[in-house]
């Protein structure tokens, strides 16, 4: 297995990092990995168990980051001079991720790759269906959507969330949505108040997998590739049964030509304690 770190730079001048492991023969089959919210390329220890499980069966395997990448991150801006750009969850715009993702399918694409997987983890989740439904990418031949989270369903259950969401509208309208949210969403994620409106307002473009209405019509129905669907059994990215979760997906992905999904049992969100049977579960659906 070879190992490559690599940077790409997307149409607004963001520099991004990844890493790329190819098999000794190369196969031309990639998979591209979009981390989680407030993630990065390396944090998930399944990272470790798909570098090795996907190489072994011929796949490359390239984990990246996003401009979403951890709450807080200074980004390195393409050009003459040294210039940086504060970023990273906090202060993420969803729709942006069609930057980050059409930058790294086009680095693939340069390192002859032309048989992509787009593989997301929750909000990656999101992103790779939202990249696919917006730009019918025919380098991309199947999509793997791990953990994919009912954002909208989610924000709404936490417990702050009506008083936070009328802070961070006010805060929008006096030109503060750049600022923190004094308190955290989840007791856990930092965000601006322009973020929290964006990924807590339903109809926006991060609502995909609505869950919370069976008949709500999704971005989904636009996905013509096959998808690999799946929660571990321990998730909390799901607002109703996981089973009952994936089935209301599925039923909302209404021109794949096939759309299978599982539950890997006694996995948390990260999978953790469970990193080897999540990428044995994708590379047998992949391979099937």
């Amino acid at each position: 297995m070879k190992q490559t770190f690599l940077r790409s730079t997307t149409s607004d001048n963001l520099i991004l990092q990844g890493l790329l492991s190819e098999p000794d023969i190369l196969t031309g089959n990639l998979i591209l990995h979009v981390h989680g919210m407030a993630g990065n390329f390396y944090e998930n220890r399944f990272v470790d168990a798909m570098t090795k499980v996907y190489t072994e069966k011929g796949y490359s395997f390239l984990s990246i980051n996003t401009r979403g990448h951890d709450f807080i991150a200074d980004f390195s801006v393409a050009g003459d001079k040294e210039e940086y750009k504060r970023i990273g969850n906090f202060r993420e715009v969803f729709e942006d991720c069609v930057l980050d993702i059409a930058a790294w399918v086009d680095t693939a694409e340069k390192r002859g790759y032309k048989n992509i997987i787009l593989q997301g983890h929750s909000l990656g989740s999101v992103k790779v269906v939202y990249y696919q439904a917006k730009k019918n990418d025919k380098r991309i031949k199947k999509l793997v959507l791990a953990s994919p989270p009912d954002m909208i369903g989610l924000t709404e259950a936490d417990k702050n969330h009506k008083n936070n969401f009328m802070l961070a509208k006010k805060m929008v309208t006096e030109g503060k949505g750049d600022e923190i949210l004094p308190t955290v969403l989840w007791d856990w994620s930092y965000l601006s108040a322009k973020t929290y409106v964006d990924f807590g307002t339903r109809d926006k473009p991060i609502d995909i997998f609505n869950t919370y209405d069976k008949a709500r019509p999704s971005l989904l129905s636009k996905i013509k590739l096959p998808t690999f669907a799946f929660f571990g059994s321990n998730d909390d990215a799901a607002i109703l049964p996981k089973t009952e979760a994936l089935q209301v997906i599925k039923s909302k992905a209404t021109n794949c030509p096939r759309f299978d999904t599982t539950i890997i049992e006694g996995a948390p969100h990260s999978y953790f304690g469970h990193e080897e049977d999540v990428a044995d579960t994708v590379i047998k659906w992949l391979v099937s």
